[in-house]
Protein backbone atom coordinates (compact mmCIF):
# COMPACT_ATOMS: atom_id res chain seq x y z
CA UNK A 1 0.00 0.00 0.00
CA UNK A 2 1.31 3.44 -0.91
CA UNK A 3 -0.31 6.08 1.29
CA UNK A 4 -0.84 9.63 -0.02
CA UNK A 5 1.56 11.30 2.42
CA UNK A 6 3.00 13.73 -0.17
CA UNK A 7 1.47 15.36 -3.22
CA UNK A 8 4.07 14.10 -5.71
CA UNK A 9 4.54 10.32 -5.75
CA UNK A 10 5.89 7.79 -8.24
CA UNK A 11 6.91 4.15 -8.45
CA UNK A 12 9.81 2.91 -10.56
CA UNK A 13 9.80 -0.80 -11.44
CA UNK A 14 13.41 -1.93 -11.04
CA UNK A 15 12.72 -5.60 -11.84
CA UNK A 16 9.68 -7.77 -12.35
CA UNK A 17 6.12 -6.64 -12.77
CA UNK A 18 3.50 -4.89 -10.65
CA UNK A 19 -0.21 -4.21 -10.90
CA UNK A 20 -2.15 -1.39 -9.28
CA UNK A 21 -5.44 -2.63 -7.87
CA UNK A 22 -8.27 -0.82 -9.64
CA UNK A 23 -6.26 -0.12 -12.81
CA UNK A 24 -6.17 -2.39 -15.83
CA UNK A 25 -2.90 -3.84 -17.05
CA UNK A 26 0.46 -4.14 -15.39
CA UNK A 27 3.75 -2.25 -15.35
CA UNK A 28 7.09 -3.88 -16.13
CA UNK A 29 10.79 -3.35 -15.69
CA UNK A 30 12.11 0.20 -16.23
CA UNK A 31 8.63 1.78 -16.18
CA UNK A 32 7.88 4.89 -14.11
CA UNK A 33 4.36 5.14 -12.71
CA UNK A 34 3.15 8.60 -11.67
CA UNK A 35 0.52 8.33 -8.95
CA UNK A 36 -2.56 10.47 -8.61
CA UNK A 37 -2.27 13.04 -5.84
CA UNK A 38 -4.15 12.27 -2.62
CA UNK A 39 -5.16 8.72 -3.59
CA UNK A 40 -4.04 5.63 -1.67
CA UNK A 41 -2.67 2.93 -3.99
CA UNK A 42 -2.55 -0.83 -3.45
CA UNK A 43 0.12 -2.76 -5.37
CA UNK A 44 0.10 -6.42 -6.34
CA UNK A 45 2.91 -8.48 -7.86
CA UNK A 46 2.12 -11.65 -9.83
CA UNK A 47 2.46 -14.82 -7.76
CA UNK A 48 5.89 -16.48 -7.74
CA UNK A 49 7.56 -13.48 -9.41
CA UNK A 50 10.27 -11.43 -7.75
CA UNK A 51 9.52 -7.73 -8.04
CA UNK A 52 11.73 -4.83 -6.96
CA UNK A 53 10.33 -1.30 -6.78
CA UNK A 54 11.62 2.13 -5.90
CA UNK A 55 9.01 4.34 -4.25
CA UNK A 56 9.51 8.10 -4.49
CA UNK A 57 7.56 10.91 -2.89
CA UNK A 58 8.07 14.43 -1.71
CA UNK A 59 6.81 17.95 -1.59
CA UNK A 60 7.23 20.14 -4.67
CA UNK A 61 10.06 22.68 -4.69
CA UNK A 62 9.03 26.11 -3.46
CA UNK A 63 10.67 27.92 -6.41
CA UNK A 64 10.63 27.12 -10.13
CA UNK A 65 13.36 24.88 -11.55
CA UNK A 66 15.56 25.68 -14.53
CA UNK A 67 16.58 22.73 -16.70
CA UNK A 68 19.19 22.47 -19.41
CA UNK A 69 20.30 19.02 -20.61
CA UNK A 70 21.24 17.18 -17.38
CA UNK A 71 21.61 20.35 -15.28
CA UNK A 72 18.77 21.30 -12.91
CA UNK A 73 18.82 24.25 -10.52
CA UNK A 74 16.62 26.85 -8.88
CA UNK A 75 19.02 29.47 -10.28
CA UNK A 76 19.36 30.30 -13.98
CA UNK A 77 22.82 31.71 -13.25
CA UNK A 78 23.99 28.37 -11.82
CA UNK A 79 22.78 26.63 -14.98
CA UNK A 80 24.83 29.04 -17.10
CA UNK A 81 27.88 28.43 -14.90
CA UNK A 82 27.44 24.65 -15.18
CA UNK A 83 27.21 24.94 -18.97
CA UNK A 84 30.43 27.00 -19.05
CA UNK A 85 32.22 24.56 -16.71
CA UNK A 86 31.19 21.62 -18.88
CA UNK A 87 32.54 23.17 -22.10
Amino acid sequence: MVKPVHRDRAIYVVAGEVEIIGRSGSFGEAELILLESGVEVVLQAPAFHATRLMLMDGEPFSEPSHIYWNFVSSSAERIEQAKADWA
